[in-house]
């Protein structure tokens, strides 16, 4: 069961990866292409920066599910000392399944964003496209987050190691 997850876990994370890197190349193509334009040509490309912002939102919540899988969230950490030694296993699971309660919390939200921009039918007044598509990404995120939190509450082997963030 545990090498099932772990490799659901692995696909995941692969996905997210390609989405990071593919959409930030996409940002990075159109802000240079409009630069370029700007300065070369007098003109700068129509769009591209509402497409940047739209391909940043990618980038960024699939960058939230790569720091969700890699422990690399910040968190408050000064009631730490509460809960070392035997009770410090418990409360991490504890922290997990809250947050994943909140993520799912999160998800529903964006979830009835999601369903009140399309059934408006909602558009970008630069580019014309709808709005919706983009938006998707947010509840999929979320809920992907809030999976790896469940899992890593059931698997604490499977759960990354939390980076020490400079205070």
């Amino acid at each position: 069961m545990i090498r099932i997850v772990q490799g659901f876990l692995n696909a995941v994370s692969t996905i997210e990866k390609a989405v990071v890197v593919l959409s930030f190349s996409a940002v990075l193509a159109a802000l240079s292409a409009d630069v370029i334009g700007r300065e070369v040509f007098a003109h700068g490309l129509f769009g591209s920066s509402k497409f940047a912002v739209y391909a940043l939102i990618l980038c960024a919540m699939a960058g939230f599910g790569l720091a969700t899988a890699s422990g690399a969230h910040l968190r408050p950490r000064f009631l730490d000392f509460v809960t070392q030694g035997r009770a410090e296993a418990r409360a991490r699971r504890a922290g997990r399944v809250a947050s994943a309660a909140i993520l799912l919390f999160l998800a529903w939200g964006a979830v009835d964003m999601v369903s009140f921009s399309r059934m408006i039918g909602e558009r970008d007044l630069t580019l014309g496209w709808l709005v919706w598509p983009v938006q998707t990404i947010l509840p999929v995120a979320f809920v992907l987050s809030a999976l790896r939190h469940l899992i890593y509450a059931a698997f604490p082997e499977l759960a990354p190691v939390e980076r020490e963030q400079p205070e």
